[in-house]
């Protein structure tokens, strides 16, 4: 297999700022996903990290919207 066709799958919380990344899938219950989900985080969609810190909240550019997500919550939104 050529190593450019594997697809790296990484946390949110592992993303560093300033970079563009695709939604995979979200890691949670329907509540969790359901509040994704109405701030426009949803698999498919790119967005961009815009602040993420060790052990703090990411910030991420959801279409022209800034949203914050709660670190342990970032966690479980899984992107490439």
């Amino acid at each position: 297999m050529n190593h450019l066709n594997v697809i790296i799958e990484k946390n949110l919380t592992d993303i560093k700022p300033r970079t563009r990344v695709r939604v995979l899938k979200l890691s949670g219950g329907d509540r969790f996903k359901e509040k994704l989900l109405c701030m426009g985080i949803l698999p498919g969609h790119e967005i961009e990290v815009l602040s993420s810190q060790k052990n703090g909240p990411v910030i991420v550019k959801v279409n022209d919207t800034r949203v914050v997500i709660g670190h342990s919550m970032a966690e479980r939104i899984i992107v490439r």
